[in-house]
């Protein structure tokens, strides 16, 4: 299976550093779904939010690639994935 190498903001109010997780990606896949799997699987800490995922909300907004994004519709297939 393929994998993706995210870094993912981790932090408080006292600061914070980027952590590398490296998650197994299938096509269809979006943002939002990696993150999900980095949870359950490295990361139990980890917390993000999402509601509908459906694109309406916007509680899963995200700086992706250095761009706002909703994780919920920004798919993997359409990012560049040879770099975190």
């Amino acid at each position: 299976m393929k994998t993706a190498t995210f870094k993912i903001w981790r932090g408080d109010a006292n600061g914070g550093k980027f952590a590398e997780y490296t998650a197994e990606i299938s096509e269809g896949m979006v943002v939002l779904d990696a993150v999900h799997q980095i949870q359950a699987a490295q990361a139990n800490d980890l917390a993000c939010r999402w509601n509908c995922k459906a694109g309406k909300c916007g509680s899963c907004s995200a700086e992706v690639n250095g761009l706002p994004r909703l994780m919920c519709m920004t798919r993997l297939s359409d990012l560049p994935l040879d770099k975190p």
